[in-house]
């Protein structure tokens, strides 16, 4: 990057920051969008405009309150026992788009992946948002372990203190997926509506992740309408996972839909499908 370049986006790394919407954001995420921005527009505004676009595209959109307090929330009601886990859970998972929209189909959602999965020791939860909380209604082994990656820095200390009443062990730590695929292993790795994020924001980018992680089984899950329900939110959902597990070591299972989600089956070369 040029030096000009450079300066720029040191610039709207601050100024991004500095907004309490982006406050908490990993800030290798804020650093890679900002230097795309800052490379693409000489103008400072332009180049703010553009890095918020990004920004709102892969953490803002999915906002309906604040997903870390929501989150202590849980931890507090069952602690509490003002709530059981599943009842709080439930009232958590309302404060991010993504999960809230889940919850009317909860339980057949993760039978369905217990069908394909088995009984999991070791889960990778790739942007997870609050999608831990769905932990309850997971086939899980006892004394699984969970990992949880995220690009808020809010929310991973929240999710953190999970661990106090999730019957799980739990690590949760900020990542921006495409500039640091995590290389973990595990039997499961869940990329729950993280695909076509991933794609705004490099194409490319779900094929690099798939590539870097070792897990026998990925569960990857396809928005079919926009958040907004806008019109014309369409793509070809065969064409989209093909192109996204090309060139890595998985190949496509069994799919199966859920509400306004479209759930894909991914098994590692080498690996078995479950019926």
């Amino acid at each position: 990057m040029a030096d000009a370049d450079a300066t720029v986006a040191d610039a709207l790394v601050r100024q991004i920051l500095a907004a309490a919407k982006y406050s908490g954001l990993d800030e290798t995420l804020v650093r890679r969008v900002a230097a795309e921005a800052a490379q693409r527009f000489r103008d400072r505004n332009q180049a703010l405009k553009y890095a918020k676009r990004k920004l709102h595209q892969a953490f803002g959109a999915f906002l309906i309150g604040s997903p870390a307090q929501a989150v202590a929330g849980v931890v507090e009601a069952v602690q509490s026992s003002r709530l059981q886990l599943a009842d709080a859970a439930i009232v958590g998972m309302r404060a991010h788009a993504s999960t809230a929209e889940r919850i009317a189909c909860l339980a057949p959602y993760y039978e369905q992946v217990a069908r394909w999965c088995g009984t999991p020791s070791s889960v990778l939860d790739l942007a997870c948002g609050l999608n831990p909380l769905a932990i309850p209604w997971m086939r899980l082994a006892p004394d699984a372990t969970y990992w949880a990656c995220e690009i808020d820095r809010d929310l991973v200390a929240a999710l953190t203190l999970l661990q106090q009443v999730m019957p799980v062990k739990l690590t949760a730590v900020t990542c921006d997926l495409i500039t640091s695929p995590p290389a973990l292993r595990a039997d499961v790795a869940l990329l729950l509506k993280t695909v076509p994020t991933l794609e705004q924001q490099r194409a490319g980018a779900s094929g690099q992740v798939l590539a870097a992680i070792d897990c026998q089984h990925a569960i990857v899950s396809l928005p079919r309408r926009s958040l907004t329900g806008r019109r014309g939110y369409s793509f070809d959902a065969g064409e989209l996972i093909a192109a996204v597990i090309e060139g890595t070591p998985y190949r496509r299972g069994d799919t199966a839909e859920f509400g306004s989600e479209l759930l894909c089956h991914l098994v590692r070369a080498g690996g078995q499908a479950s019926s």
